[in-house]
């Protein structure tokens, strides 16, 4: 995928109204795109895509939650 194709993936999920539906899709993004790129920057994508960092954080305390959360803040 291009620079453009990132772009246009945050901007669609950037104008999700539901905050929470909204992170949910970008974490979601951030992992499938992280491995077609390695160099891919996840913070830079989050916060193109209007990302809440508390609401992103705040979730269940199962372990897939918790590699996301370690993945995004290490």
């Amino acid at each position: 995928m291009t620079r453009k194709d990132f772009q246009l993936v945050a901007t669609v999920v950037s104008s999700i109204d539901n905050i929470k539906t909204r992170n949910q899709v970008a974490l979601n993004f951030v992992s499938e795109l992280h491995k077609q790129n390695e160099r891919f920057d996840t913070i830079r994508f989050l916060s193109a895509c209007k990302v809440d960092s508390n609401e992103a954080s705040v979730g269940p305390s199962d372990d897939y939650h918790l590699s996301r959360e370690r993945f995004i803040a290490p």
